[in-house]
């Protein structure tokens, strides 16, 4: 079997709560080469599972300040409209910050967080918005939307939004 297989079968595995199988392919497989490129490539995967488990992997190693190259965040942006499971998209708006993504894939992230803003999961309206203000950052031209979508977060029914707008709120003063 080779290692993409592999890694995507034990990625499989993952029942979205317990960390330790992830934990288990990064040891077995987080030296290789094309790790990363694996991890940028299962995030888009049809199984939520795989894809879940991908991006957990990608956030983790960015925590852990083994980030993705800017080529890998390229594929990675380039599979962005394929990402569906809702926790493989919370990955990915929790480490936008932590990746170097090259400018001109920013188009594709707005892309990403936009629709993500008024998902019915509280945290992944959080980190969207984190994510959108993330970019406004980076960009300037942002700047306004992310202004007028931190206003609306800042009333949001959940208390999970309003303190990450609150939160972001006070980096931006």
């Amino acid at each position: 079997m080779t290692e993409p297989h592999a890694l995507r079968n034990q990625l499989a595995a993952f029942d979205r709560k317990s960390p330790s199988v992830l934990t288990e392919a990064a040891a077995t497989y987080g030296s290789g080469e094309t790790y990363f490129d694996m991890l940028a490539d299962l995030s888009a995967d049809e199984d939520d599972a795989v894809s879940s488990g991908a991006t957990w992997l990608i956030k983790h190693h960015a925590e852990n300040g083994e980030a993705l190259a800017p080529d890998q965040c390229m594929t990675l942006a380039d599979h962005l409209d394929r990402i569906t499971a809702w926790d493989a998209q919370l990955h990915i708006c929790q480490s936008a910050r932590l990746l170097p993504y090259p400018d001109k894939v920013t188009d594709r992230l707005l892309a990403f967080a936009r629709p993500l803003l008024a998902h019915r999961r509280p945290f992944l309206r959080a980190w969207s918005l984190d994510l959108l203000c993330h970019l406004a950052e980076r960009d300037p031209g942002i700047a306004a939307e992310a202004e007028k979508v931190l206003a609306l977060a800042e009333e949001d029914p959940a208390a999970s939004v309003r303190a990450r707008a609150r939160n972001l709120r006070k980096a931006r003063r």
